[in-house]
């Protein structure tokens, strides 16, 4: 975490511009925003994960036929040449349990705690509010700040360090902190975003694999037989259960490029919030020392005959 420190902090005063700023020069959290965010986060999860689970339940049907064709007795069957059924059944069953293992490959990329998050770890599902109950994006931001804090204090002293005076004056007059706390704020958010990025790339990448392996599956005759079968209901032809199965395919594709969005703009609102929360720190900081500094004042001033 240390070394990604350092290779992100010359993009973080790029993103400042992103944050909602108050008349007074100071940013002022948008809750209505927030809120919005939080609800098109939680939305976009859930619709990749319902996609996904009609893909997964879709193949288990096509691996009940394929079971089905296995319990037939083959061996007082003759065939023509070298063609044997036989064959096109073990092809099916391997083809169909590689679908479905391609499908559970992207729940796990969702679901597995693989975002580090200093004293935690965290799911592309808890940053989406559809995990563990005490996680989601804002606590695993201030869980690496936290983090960072604790163990990370010279890192950020020496990047603080390399700005200039114009850049700290800067930091000051738009948002009432410190160079010092700003930047926690701002890598600590950029380390959630950046790995959070990388996984939905990685469910991307696999579900972009599973239609390949999809289309490829077409080309056995058991699984076109599969294919063929009605539904339930009586309603399911070969040519829209092979539609239904690339169409829900891409949709997860679509919807994960639609997660990475709502994701981003939940980066920006919980750096916007974290920046807020440590003005509001540092203003009760400042009418401490101001209230103190009166007292001292008056204190000088009163004669020491009645303090006796």
């Amino acid at each position: 975490m240390k070394k990604k420190l350092y290779s992100i902090i010359t993009c973080a005063m790029l993103v400042t511009s992103t944050l909602p700023v108050h008349a007074t020069g100071y940013p002022v959290f948008d809750i209505s925003g927030w809120l919005t965010a939080i609800d098109q986060l939680y939305t976009q999860y859930d619709m990749v994960m319902n996609t996904i689970t009609q893909i997964e339940n879709q193949y288990q049907q096509i691996q009940q036929a394929v079971e089905r064709a296995k319990s037939i007795d083959w061996e007082n069957i003759s065939f023509d040449g070298d063609w044997d059924i036989r064959n096109d059944i073990k092809d099916a069953n391997k083809r169909v349990n590689s679908l479905l293992n391609q499908t559970k490959q992207i729940q796990n990329t969702l679901t597995s705690p693989n975002i580090d998050c200093g004293n935690g770890r965290y799911s592309l599902a808890d940053l989406c509010g559809m995990g563990s109950p005490d996680h989601n994006f804002f606590t695993a931001c201030k869980d690496i700040e936290t983090y960072m804090t604790d163990s990370m204090k010279f890192s950020i002293d020496a990047i603080e360090g390399s700005l200039s005076e114009k850049q700290k004056q800067l930091i000051w007059r738009k948002y009432g902190i410190s160079p010092k706390n700003y930047l926690f704020v701002q890598q600590s958010v950029a380390q959630v975003k950046t790995q959070a990025a990388k996984l939905i790339a990685k469910a991307s990448e696999e579900a972009a694999r599973l239609k390949r392996e999809h289309q490829i599956s077409k080309t056995n005759a058991i699984l076109q037989a599969a294919y063929s079968q009605t539904d339930s209901n009586g309603n399911m032809t070969e040519a829209a259960a092979n539609e239904a199965s690339l169409y829900l395919s891409q949709q997860v594709i679509d919807g994960l490029m639609t997660l990475e969005e709502a994701m981003n703009e939940m980066a920006s609102l919980s750096a916007a919030r974290m920046v807020n929360e440590e003005n509001e720190k540092q203003a009760q900081a400042d009418e401490m020392a101001a209230e103190q500094k009166k007292q001292e004042a008056f204190d000088n001033k009163v004669p020491d005959s009645f303090r006796k």
